[in-house]
């Protein structure tokens, strides 16, 4: 072993990294594959040892003092067979008697480079002699033994040296102290520094500048170097001799005062600044090359990387901004292209990628102006700069990328016993075993287990495993085979650079079959197929399942009925089911288009969007015209709210199938999104013109028309209806007759199933928690049925105040409405609408006696099959809102219908009493927002210039500039906007304390924003309307006692907003007492479920009569 501790762990000396050391200082040095290396000083011989095994055509020799480390070393090479690598125990003189030839890289370090000069120069002078035409020397040298004292004498002597006089010194002295001052790191000869430079100047010259013992620095040492017929090439370590590499203010400090030095004595300068005690310098013939003035960063791009990183993920699942090394440091970055880096130099570890294939898989597709090339060097520059623990670079490919042994096997002999050791791996890192890794090694790497895994992924992480890619093909498919998708998705950056060659980003030497699924097809399965379709078409999801999965039971080994399953699995949205038979069929075969774009679809369904997202970019590097792999990135950014690049990606699935009704259908929602709702519409009614019973694309389209203050209420209903007479043409094909056998018995306890995609942290909840709470379970049961795949603690508690909770996200329209029959739910309430996760076509199977749509939705569901519509019985007037429902209504008394976040900050003054001036925002979604909404605002601000509007919900920077643009056409003035992004709930409240008057869109008015903005004080300006989502914020303000807060017209809006101007007192009242107009729980009585309960028993006690649903009042 050898001394070094510090800078230069082995695997940063050997010559694999000499070699690329010297190719950035523009010396060409000899390929490590074939040299012959000398190490004096080797210890046991472990790094030797580790190159021997890596490169076997390379020849190596070591020398050591130590007799017993030598034995040790000669052990090692006996147990693995190496015939090209010697070690001696030898002392200098024996050395220096001998003649060994010429070697290509010398290496001294240890006792041998700890030496007076006389024997230094020996020892180089014998080196020189038997250095080959293109060798190198690295020799090592510290200035631990040096004091602080003697180390400050040095440098002021080195700035000193040109003086003329004792004045020129004194300044040259000073100037120095000034740069070492604002240089040095804190320490003992910072300090130093410091008290020196608050010395007189005859202090000064008495202490530092009066000794003539001559200073000795690397200066002096590239100087005595060029007597023995050397050059100094530069640091083993080259970003050690980049003042960059210290950081920005070092780097700028350097240039003033080094900026016309030799290249000797700008690296001394650099040396001072960081109190510099180490250097591995790496030497040459002197005529035998002319090395770079600084190392050439450039030559970065011709490097080949490597790295063994670990991405972090929470413990709920989450991804994290950062790696962990082997060795256990924490790598943290925002930077995403270095993220990608470090995950795609961890998917090939042990071996290494060329700057090329870093490019190729560091693009993204959706992104096509970015300069990908620009972006990658200038991450691998800043990893490089910073010398990361992990990170490895060659001048050629690593030595792992050549193995050819079609099974892996471990890189060094296995121990006799099972202790933890100390080995270096093929790149010369040392890595600690663990005896279970090594009995996982003995056993002959057979197991599958959970064990076997975190050996396995040890071993590979220490780089003590190694072979071709057929071996890690081979190694890690059976672990796939088990169904563990854990462990498909730890391995997915390596599985993808397994499946395509070089050229295309891969490790793969030619090029990859990644075709359609032609490897998993059989005309065998054709009848197998089509009988899977046709009880899909029936809508049997389960019983489909159920028949591929009993085949794959009699052949669990036959991959064609496994890709059968698991396309069964994905065709019905079994989506857990389906990770798993995809992990399994890829431990079969993966080189699939096909089956990747499954998986990124199922990741994706099961919101692992970090994965999805990996997947279907590897997918467009290779197939950037596939339809599907473009709609499916833009499904994933579109459920991150990036709206911008969602319609990017929608557009070119377009572009590619343009006929397409899924790839309408999303477009049309991204639009809708953006604010292009003339757009969306056109998109949405296309898509259903080729698909008509796309009833999510129906939704889509209904939920754009509810904006659109063109379309008139008779309209709107109309198109409601269509969908529920789609809904139920497509119930009675399914032709599922549901017994309902519910005892109609009218005072008898009730079962009342909710069911929601909405069941978790989200504005349905926060409206049907006080009902939640507020239940008599004595006289009800409750039954949950989450339609969505999330869940969160809102979730979890209201589970709690359940019978029965299901999650059916994964069940269809049949299984759901059997589940729910069998259940024997009473009476059913969707709590969704028309909105995403809803489940309005399983009612039109009429699964319960009676069927309700309550909060979650605006508007009519026109399912002929839905009884009731709750409605608050303040909607009722004005009236002519009931003849816009399919639904008969039951018009309930509801005084809290909303729950407030009980972190909500508390209520703050009128701003408007600081700031002199009146604060208008909206917080409402943006899709609401329309150009006459915009018209009617910026009339505001022009009639009373003071004012500012406060815009939240913003997605990106586009998306302000284009507000702006349509408010500054309408009048406003730029300086009267602002603007504030997405952000959290608390946040969101805590802007509240900026603004005191909200304004309503139309004709989709705001319920949540609303009623959030009423627990912080703030009323909310708004304007009646047709429709009942023109008319929720006038139930709402009506409700909290503030009718003043409601217009009836546009002009009256305008009229209202500006009288505010004059009543700042008023307003600050209004703001300090909302709270207290919102009535508690159980306070003087009151319950708050107790009329909504009145209304479910009366509608069952009509239901148990057999009458026909019909419109009712509950009496409070």
């Amino acid at each position: 072993m050898n001394d070094v501790k510090t800078l230069y762990p082995e695997h940063r000396i050997s010559p694999v990294a000499l070699h690329a050391s010297a190719a950035l200082n523009h010396v060409a040095a000899a390929s490590p594959a074939f040299a012959r290396v000398l190490e004096i000083g080797c210890g046991a011989g472990e790094a030797l040892i580790a190159h021997a095994r890596a490169w076997p055509n390379s020849i190596a020799l070591g020398i050591d003092l130590d007799e017993a480390r030598i034995g040790e070393g000669q052990q090692q090479i006996q147990a693995s067979g190496l015939t090209n690598i010697e070690l001696f125990a030898a002392g200098l003189g024996d050395l220096l008697a001998v003649s060994p030839g010429e070697f290509d890289y010398i290496i001294i370090h240890g006792r041998f480079s700890h030496t007076d000069d006389d024997t230094r120069d020996a020892l180089l002078r014998w080196c020189r002699q038997h250095l080959s035409a293109q060798g190198m020397i690295a020799y090592h040298t510290t200035l631990a033994e040096y004091d602080d004292d003697a180390t400050l004498r040095d440098a002021l002597a080195f700035h000193s040296q040109r003086a003329a006089n004792e004045a020129e010194q004194l300044n040259c002295a000073r100037a120095m102290l000034g740069y070492l001052a604002m240089t040095l790191p804190d320490g003992a000869l910072k300090t130093q520094v410091l008290a020196a430079e608050a010395l007189d100047d005859a202090s000064l010259m008495q202490r530092y500048l009066a000794d003539d013992t001559a200073a000795r620095n690397y200066t002096d040492f590239a100087r005595e170097m060029q007597a023995l017929d050397l050059a100094c090439i530069g640091d083993a370590l080259p970003q050690t001799e980049l003042a960059a590499s210290w950081g920005e203010r070092q780097q700028q400090l350097h240039a003033m005062i080094a900026g016309q030095s030799d290249r000797h004595s700008a690296r001394q300068y650099l040396d001072f600044a960081v109190n510099r005690r180490e250097r591995f310098t790496m030497l040459c013939a002197k005529d035998a090359a002319e090395p770079s003035f600084v190392p050439d960063l450039a030559v970065l791009e011709s490097l080949h990387w490597a790295g063994n990183f670990t991405r972090v993920f929470t413990i709920n699942g989450n991804v994290v901004s950062g790696h962990i090394s082997q060795s256990g440091v924490p790598v943290r970055t925002e930077n995403p292209v270095t993220l990608q880096i470090l995950d795609v130099l961890a998917g090939a570890w042990p071996m290494s990628l060329s700057v090329e294939q870093l490019i190729f898989n560091c693009r993204l597709p959706e992104r096509p102006g970015d300069d990908t090339r620009k972006q990658v060097l200038e991450s691998l520059r800043d990893l490089f700069l910073n010398n990361l623990d992990g990170l490895f670079w060659s001048a050629m490919p690593g030595p792992c990328n050549l193995a050819e042994n079609d099974v892996l096997a471990p890189v060094v002999p296995l121990p006799v016993t099972d202790e933890e050791s100390r080995v270096l791996n093929l790149w010369g890192e040392a890595v600690t075993v663990a005896p279970a890794h090594w009995r996982w090694l003995r056993d002959g790497m057979r197991t599958t287990d959970d064990d076997a895994w975190a050996s396995f992924t040890a071993l590979r992480i220490r780089g003590v495993l190694n072979g071709s890619t057929l071996a890690w093909k081979n190694a890690i498919q059976p672990f796939l085979r088990t169904g563990n998708v854990a462990w498909l998705k730890q391995r997915l950056n390596t599985l993808l650079l397994l499946s395509v060659s070089e050229r295309r980003g891969g490790l793969l030497q030619s090029e990859a079959n990644m075709d359609a699924d032609s490897q998993t097809d059989s005309s065998a399965m054709d009848a197998v197929y089509e009988e899977a379709n046709r009880l899909i078409g029936k809508g049997m999801a389960k019983e489909a399942r159920e028949y591929t999965r009993e085949l794959l039971a009699q052949d669990p080994q036959n991959m064609h009925i496994l890709r059968c399953y698991s396309r069964t699995c994905v065709l019905t949205g079994a989506w857990d089911e389906a990770l798993d038979a995809l992990c399994r069929l890829m431990g079969h075969y993966f080189s699939s288009l096909d089956i990747y774009y499954d998986l990124a679809t199922a990741l994706q369904k099961t919101l692992d969007h970090f994965n999805a997202k990996k997947v279907v970019r590897g997918l467009l590097r290779l197939d950037e015209k596939n339809a599907g792999f473009w709609n499916s990135l833009g499904t994933l950014y579109h459920a991150r709210g990036d709206m911008t690049l969602a319609e990017k990606c929608a557009r070119e699935a377009f572009r590619f199938q343009p006929r397409n009704p899924r790839y309408l259908a999303m477009m049309g929602v991204v639009l809708s999104d953006n604010q292009k709702l003339d757009e969306a519409r056109y998109f949405l009614e296309k898509s259903l013109e080729l698909a008509p019973e796309d009833f999510d694309c129906f939704t889509s389209l209904l939920f754009v028309l509810t904006h659109d203050n063109r379309i008139s209420a008779q309209e709107l209903l109309a198109k409601h209806r269509d969908y529920g007479e789609r809904v139920t043409a497509y119930a009675e094909r399914l032709a599922l007759n549901l017994p309902l056998n519910n005892v109609k018995d009218p005072h008898r306890k009730l079962r009342i199933g909710f069911i929601s995609g909405d069941l978790r942290t989200h504005p349905v909840s926060n409206f049907l928690l006080p009902f939640w709470e507020s239940f008599d379970r004595t006289q009800f049961e409750l039954v949950g049925y989450n339609a969505a795949p999330m869940h969160d603690e809102v979730t979890d508690h209201l589970r709690t105040g359940t019978v029965l909770w299901r999650d059916v996200y994964q069940l269809s329209d049949r299984e759901l409405a059997c589940q729910i029959n069998d259940d024997g739910v009473d009476i059913l309430i969707d709590l969704s609408g028309h909105t995403t996760w809803t489940r309005l076509p399983m009612f039109a199977l009429r699964p319960a006696p009676l069927q309700m749509t309550w909060i979650g939705y605006p508007g009519t569901t026109g399912v002929p099959a839905m009884d009731y519509r709750l409605l608050s019985s303040t909607l009722a007037s004005p009236p002519g809102l009931a003849e816009q429902f399919t639904e008969q209504i039951l018009w309930v008394p509801m005084r809290k219908i909303f729950e407030p976040h009980p972190q909500s900050p508390d209520v703050n003054p009128l701003p408007a009493l600081r700031n002199g001036h009146l604060t208008f925002a909206s917080f409402n979604r943006p899709k609401k927002v329309n150009d006459e909404v915009l018209e009617l605002w910026a009339q505001i601000l022009v009639r009373e210039p003071s004012a500012k509007l406060l815009m939240g919900f913003m997605a990106d920077d586009e998306m302000i500039a284009m507000m702006t643009r349509r408010l500054t056409h309408f009048g406003a003035r730029p300086e009267q906007l602002i603007f504030r992004m997405r952000t959290g709930l608390i946040e969101y409240l805590e802007y509240h304390h900026h603004i005191d008057i909200l304004l309503d869109a139309f004709p989709y008015t705001g319920g949540t924003t609303t009623n959030h903005g009423a627990w912080m004080g703030v009323p909310t300006l708004t304007l009646c309307g047709e429709t009942m989502a023109g008319r929720q914020g006038v139930d709402i303000m009506n409700g909290y006692g503030l009718p003043e807060f409601v217009a009836n017209d546009k002009a009256d809006y305008v009229d209202k907003a500006l009288s505010w101007q004059s009543r700042f007192e008023e307003l600050n009242a209004i703001r300090l007492s909302m709270r207290s107009r919102i009535p508690t729980d159980n306070a003087d009585g009151f319950r708050v479920a107790d009329t909504f309960e009145k209304g479910l028993r009366e509608a069952w006690k009509i239901y148990c009569t057999g009458e026909a649903p019909r419109s009712f009042f509950v009496e409070e």
